[in-house]
């Protein structure tokens, strides 16, 4: 029993201790120490996350960047030092920034992923940003495959809609208003009398070996008979439509042959994603939000465009699309499902795919990670917390300033109390140490109550001489010598006292930091829940102040009592040696006096 319960926590402890290696040696490792922080975005297709079974590959994917999952203070104002690296921390990525605005802290990134694979999370890659020396580095081009032949993002705030692929397949005539807020960033109007995009027939617009259209849109109403792809030269023709019966895809191949897919239902409010596919031989389907919605067999080979393309529209006129569109792409290959199912789950708002982690700061340069995250959080920190901090503080300081002059008065006391004994062990009369030594002696206890003791037989001699004779002491009879004594014992406790003023402060701040912190986490707490109140959802927004100001009022707490409790233990120790020390002198004070002054029997 004993060997299996060995065995198999020993195997748990190698698991951690690997892990434990594994992420140090990971977070050793730094692409180019420049760069002052970096991010990991990791990818999840669990079903807690994008939900895929497949793996894919060299796939475009939108990360949303804002202020809840980037630091836009710690990179330049127009986001030119981004850089993406894989997860090997080695190569670097291709990617281009659609948008970037540092003031309302919010960016929209196109990155090219190598690899996303299904059912896992396991998959990510960094992103570098804090180097105020370079340039802009985005790749537009390079974040798209050879078989992505034209991409719309509208992201132009005038003129015509420009392509993002190598390819420039720019759009030749465009009649719509751009600017339109949409799913990512920015889209266009159509008004349904005359809008619309043409685009030039190129070589890459070649659809023979395949095609896949796809795009975001929100239909101004029950739409009538619109065509948001075609061409169509008389006799070959490829179109997408959008009626009452929903999205539907025609295509003729010449000669009477062709295909036509059902509708599918596309509803009125909101945004979609809808997507189509076509592969020569096998069939033609149409997805709805990333899941296949209608599929045709589609036996022949698709025909190539020998004339102009429109979108939202027909080249002849006619058909228009009443609504708006968004991020429109156009592939000259059928792309698979798990594509098409990635794209809908990871451009949407609620998507799931990219997941931005915690910021690390590098050792090449900028500040450290821990003075960061506490920067961060001092942002945070609500009124109310402040306001324990403070106190906190305040406490903290004067308990310093306590043990600060607690630490120096003992040492004169330690220091003058040496001295003192060395001049009481060579003088053989031990009352003849008198208050000409005084100067000498300034912070020494041990004088102190050697005085007091002798203050007082002077003052018993001055009450049992007479008038004018001269105060000499010759014998001390026993009542006089506990006279002595109790006058040393008295002066002994007027010391202990005299050290102890003002621990009081120490003792305040042990058992007073600790609940002053528990004040400021309550409050906090009540905060979080209010905030969740009226925000009428779970956000990092809302939480996030409440619980700052919790955790730092817990965090200054602990700063005052943890120090002062050392501080305090710390004093106490060499106030009980220097009373020790008065309690050792009187007591050898006492021997010498009955042994030099004793009265004979």
């Amino acid at each position: 029993m004993e060997g299996k319960f060995t065995g198999k926590y020993g195997v748990i402890a190698a698991v951690l201790l690997a892990t434990l290696l594994g992420g140090a040696l990971q977070a050793e490792a730094w692409w180019d120490a420049k760069w002052q922080f970096r991010k990991k975005v990791a990818f999840d297709t669990t079903a807690k996350g994008a939900d895929l079974k497949e793996n894919i590959t060299e796939i475009p994917v939108l990360l949303r960047l804002h202020t809840a999952n980037f630091s836009f203070t710690n990179a330049k104002e127009d986001g030119s030092d981004l850089r993406f690296v894989s997860g090997d921390d080695k190569t670097p990525l291709k990617f281009h920034i659609e948008k970037y605005d540092s003031k309302q802290e919010i960016a929209l990134v196109w990155v090219r992923a190598p690899q996303i694979s299904g059912g896992s999370g396991q998959d990510f890659v960094w992103a570098y940003y804090g180097n105020s020396s370079v340039q802009a580095a985005g790749d537009s081009g390079g974040t798209y495959d050879t078989g992505q032949s034209l991409v719309f993002h509208f992201d132009e705030k005038d003129g015509s809609p420009r392509d993002a692929t190598a390819y420039g397949n720019h759009a030749a005539d465009f009649s719509g208003k751009l600017g339109v807020p949409a799913v990512i960033g920015n889209g266009v109007l159509f008004n349904g009398a005359s809008d619309r995009i043409i685009v030039k027939r190129a070589p890459s617009l070649n659809f023979t070996k395949g095609f896949t259209f796809s795009a975001w849109l929100k239909p101004a109403a029950t739409p009538g008979d619109a065509r948001l792809f075609s061409w169509d030269d008389g006799k070959q023709s490829l179109i997408i439509g959008l009626d009452k019966s929903g999205a539907w895809c025609s295509i003729a191949t010449g000669a009477g042959k062709g295909v036509t897919t059902k509708g599918a239902p596309v509803p009125a409010a909101g945004w979609h994603h809808l997507a189509v596919t076509a592969e020569p031989g096998k069939k033609v389907t149409v997805y709805l939000d990333g899941k296949e919605a209608v599929s045709a067999p589609l036996k022949d080979a698709l025909p190539s465009p020998s004339d102009e393309i429109a979108i939202g529209g027909t080249i002849k006129g006619g058909h228009f699309y009443s609504g708006e569109l968004d991020e429109v792409e156009i592939s000259s290959l059928a792309r698979p499902s798990t594509w098409i199912a990635l794209e809908a789950g990871s451009q949407g708002q609620d998507a799931k795919l990219a997941g931005l982690m915690q910021e690390e700061a590098g050792k090449g340069g900028g500040e450290d990670l821990t003075i960061h995250l506490m920067k961060v959080i001092s942002k945070s920190v609500t009124l109310d917390g402040w306001l324990v901090i403070g106190l906190c503080t305040f406490m903290l300081l004067l308990a310093l300033f306590v043990f600060i002059l607690k630490f120096l008065l003992l040492n004169k006391i330690q220091r003058d109390n040496r001295d003192f004994l060395e001049a009481f062990k060579d003088n053989h009369d031990p009352l003849g140490l008198t208050e000409s030594e005084e100067g000498t002696f300034e912070h020494s206890s041990l004088y102190r109550v050697y005085m007091a003791g002798h203050d007082e037989i002077v003052k018993w001699l001055s009450r049992h001489s007479k008038e004018g004779d001269e105060l000499v002491i010759d014998r001390l009879t026993p009542s006089v010598i506990n006279i002595y004594r109790s006058a040393l014992d008295r002066a002994s406790v007027r010391e202990a006292q005299r050290m102890s003023a003002w621990m009081i402060v120490l003792t305040l701040g042990i058992s007073g930091g600790p609940f002053w912190g528990l004040l400021g986490t309550v409050w906090g707490v009540m905060n979080t829940f209010a905030a969740l109140a009226e925000a009428g959802e779970a956000n990092l927004s809302a939480i996030a102040p409440g619980v700052a100001s919790a955790l730092a009022c817990t965090l200054f707490g602990l700063f005052v009592a943890i120090p002062t409790l050392f501080a305090y233990s710390y004093l106490n120790v060499r106030m009980k040696m220097v009373s020790a020390d008065n309690r050792t002198f009187i007591d050898e004070l006492l021997v010498k006096i009955e042994d030099v002054y004793g009265a004979t029997t």
